[in-house]
């Protein structure tokens, strides 16, 4: 566990509720005992008319430095934003597919003359290139 001084200035992210609270150190308890030394610390937030609380029963990130407490937040907000936009774009993979695009037909070369359709005529178009056309009987 880390030590800090009484008086010192505390930044906590808390993990069971979103926020930052600045807690100020207030008493430093030292415990000896046969299983060793304990040190425990009691700090008051940074707002009107609180009681102080054991330290360790704060749940969430301590920082001696508030740059180091908004560098931590920054880092977090950039991640649950990258996770945010990473799912999106996912769905839009998944759900916004590119639509089909229809086959034409492809136009006969003079190289596959030979293989004319049974009542089907070859027609030449204005580019020169030669397609199979089914004449109805009518226009025959």
């Amino acid at each position: 566990m880390s030590t800090y001084e009484v008086g010192s200035v505390l930044w906590i992210i808390h993990t069971d509720r979103p926020g930052l609270m600045a807690y100020r150190v207030i008493e430093e308890i030292t415990k000896k005992t046969l299983d060793g030394e304990e040190i425990q610390y009691l700090v008051q937030a940074a707002k009107p008319k609180t009681k102080s609380v054991k330290l360790n029963s704060i749940k969430g990130q301590v920082f001696e430095d508030h740059e180091e407490a908004k560098m931590k937040m920054i880092e977090n907000a950039t991640r649950a934003i990258d996770n945010m936009v990473a799912k999106i774009q996912s769905n839009v993979d998944r759900y916004f597919q590119p639509p089909k695009q229809e086959v034409t037909p492809q136009l006969q070369t003079s190289t596959s003359l030979e293989k004319l359709k049974e009542g089907y005529q070859w027609m030449e178009l204005e580019d020169g290139t030669k397609a199979q056309i089914k004449i109805p009987e009518i226009l025959k």
